[in-house]
């Protein structure tokens, strides 16, 4: 995805999160009736290559059936077996949250976030459990925009990038330590630091940098992206209008104002209705 398109998509989820529009598994679970409602059609399930399990096969045949509550059915005993395996438990979710157990559709998400600890299933989870933030389509978290040719930050943009957000976090962390000085480790370490469940792991680190570093465009751009994501659409104004004051012509300082354009028309819209 571009950097440009992963702007406008997290712009547009920060103006609807702004305005209380949710949807998921946790809205779902509120508002479930007693008896379980079919909530999708039949899908395919989700199987990320890299990432081990001995249950493919399996969780491909289970999905197989129809409808939607069989599939759950026919996962139940594969996630009992299997209760570390993160592809049988997230498409267990999926099987569940479809054939309208939602209760139960939460409990299997959050065993495959933990199961799938630095991959993609990690990250599809909690973005699943957490319906209020921005829900990318591709299913990871923010990305750190190094601006410079610094080893250790592209590798871990590309760690980020491949699903490893652990991963990238231990390198942006060894480059924080090799850097101390340099804003854009610092502020990488602190980003990576990102989890849906837990927003202080990130904003605790990088609310301290400020006082370090008070002209880091990389700063206020990171800040002003996670604030956006997480849907404090004003608090990110000011960020995104401060990293484009410290360089307007730069690509941290265009993409801040992609992101200043696109919050005034959400905020615009969000107004009118």
């Amino acid at each position: 995805m571009s950097s440009k398109l992963r702007v406008r998509l997290v712009v547009g989820a920060a103006a609807l999160a702004a305005a209380g529009v949710v949807s998921g598994v946790v809205l779902a679970t509120r508002q479930s009736p007693s008896q379980p409602r079919t909530q999708c059609n039949q899908t395919k399930p989700l199987v990320v290559p890299g990432v081990p399990s001995r249950e493919v096969a399996a969780v491909r045949a289970a999905f197989a059936r129809e409808p939607a509550r069989a599939a759950a059915h026919a996962m139940e005993p594969i996630a009992q077996r299997a209760p570390k395996d993160p592809v049988v438990q997230f498409n267990y979710g999926v099987a569940l949250f479809c054939g309208g157990y939602l209760v139960e559709a939460d409990q299997a998400f959050r065993a495959a976030k933990k199961a799938g600890r630095d991959t993609f299933y990690e990250m599809r989870a909690d973005s699943i459990l957490h319906p209020q933030y921005f829900q990318p389509t591709d299913g990871l978290y923010p990305l750190f925009q190094p601006t410079g040719a610094d080893r250790l930050l592209l590798r871990g943009v590309l760690l980020q990038r491949q699903g490893h957000q652990h991963s990238a976090e231990r390198v942006y962390a060894r480059a924080a330590r090799l850097h101390p000085d340099s804003d854009q480790a610092q502020v990488a370490a602190a980003f990576a630091r990102f989890d849906e469940d837990n927003l202080s792991a990130s904003f605790s680190q990088l609310g301290p940098l400020v006082e370090r570093f008070p002209r880091s465009q990389s700063l206020r751009f990171h800040l002003g992206l996670l604030l956006a994501w997480t849907g404090r659409r004003s608090q990110a104004a000011t960020e995104f209008r401060l990293a484009r004051s410290l360089g307007a012509a730069t690509n941290l300082g265009r993409q801040s104002n992609t992101f200043l354009r696109g919050l005034v028309t959400g905020g615009t819209k969000g107004s009118q209705r």
